[in-house]
């Protein structure tokens, strides 16, 4: 049974790729004929001639993301990499839900079909209306993403040659899958930029987040390294995984050990008053040792007159005659030799 941190990128594709559904539904109910008003001036449209495939975008789909998820699942951190992907894709939607229907254009393409009202219950492939901005060309950047930031470790370090040839190749695929979509007039040319901004934004986000608040935190072991098949064998996440170990490390030692003590700390501790029966008054001064334990303790007695002596705990205590305190700044002299 999935845990639920698992469940929560299927659910949230599930719910979103309904969501999107129902909005390209309302944005094809509104949309305005495009045999009665003109369609919008684009630049590509001009350059690129139009053509009547719209088989090959749904290739091009094919051709892009099955690669994508067999990288995906031979990865060695596969429910990582499935979860950032599949989030990735539903925040892109989500955008798009929230730009599909708020702006109704023509649509680029002849002989599109309508929604009729069924906003719930149909499934349309190609509707009209259904423009900003284009959902193919987001699962194009998301597959050439995936290839281009976890594509390249997964070949070793002889063949990294073959490697950027994959990334070269998933990239040209992409752009042409792009100029397809242009082509078969699916999308305006700004839809498609769009998407390629949106998706790519999108997937970097989630990149920082699972970076930063998941990897370089520790969490969800069990999702970053399911199966226990090893570190990351990139530089950046070796040395993060240096650095916590050291932390870990550090934190056990101190836990061991009490805290050494500072140069500040040796010398003497902070006086101590205390009031005896008789009215005496005693000040105690703990003095510490280089190693940082604590020694002899020295006490000061004072009587109502202003007078004290001097007694040191642990040694034999040695009669002194009463003398008057020795101010700062006065020369002292022993009581023997006056």
């Amino acid at each position: 049974m999935p845990s639920p941190i698992e469940s929560i990128p299927c659910a949230s594709c599930k719910y979103v790729q309904q969501s999107i559904n129902v909005m390209a539904n309302v944005a094809s109910y509104l949309s305005p004929d495009n045999t009665k008003v003109p369609k919008l001036s684009d630049r590509l449209f001009e350059a690129i001639p139009s053509i009547q495939l719209l088989w090959l975008t749904d290739l091009a789909d094919v051709l892009l993301f099955v690669p994508t998820i067999i990288l995906v699942l031979t990865h060695y951190r596969p429910l990582y990499l499935l979860c950032k992907v599949l989030l990735t894709w539903a925040l892109c939607n989500l955008m798009r839900i929230t730009t599909v229907a708020m702006t109704s254009f023509p649509d680029p393409r002849d002989g599109c079909m309508h929604s009729v009202g069924e906003f719930f219950t149909t499934f349309l492939l190609h509707r009209c209306g259904d423009c900003m901005f284009s959902g193919h060309t987001v699962i194009f950047v998301i597959s050439a993403l995936v290839w281009t930031s976890h594509g390249y470790h997964r070949f070793p370090k002889r063949y990294r040659w073959l490697a950027w040839i994959c990334v070269l190749f998933v990239w040209a695929l992409t752009i042409g899958s792009a100029i397809i979509v242009i082509a078969n007039r699916a999308h305006y040319t700004v839809d498609v930029l769009v998407a390629f901004y949106v998706a790519g934004g999108n997937f970097y986000i989630w990149t920082y987040v699972f970076d930063r608040y998941i990897e370089e935190k520790g969490r969800l072991k069990d999702l970053t390294h399911p199966w226990g098949c090893g570190p990351d064998p990139r530089p950046h996440a070796q040395e993060r995984e240096r650095r916590r170990q050291l932390s870990r490390d550090a934190e056990k030692s101190a836990m061991a050990e009490p805290p050494p003590v500072s140069a500040h700390q040796v010398g003497v501790a902070p006086t101590q008053s205390l009031v005896t029966e008789t009215g005496q008054s005693s000040n105690i001064h703990t003095y510490y040792t280089d190693s940082g334990q604590p020694g002899n303790s020295l006490t000061f007695n004072t009587n109502q007159q202003g007078y004290g002596q001097d007694r040191i705990q642990g040694v034999e205590q040695q009669p002194y005659q009463d003398q008057p305190m020795q101010l700062p700044g006065e020369a002292y002299t022993h009581p023997e030799r006056q």
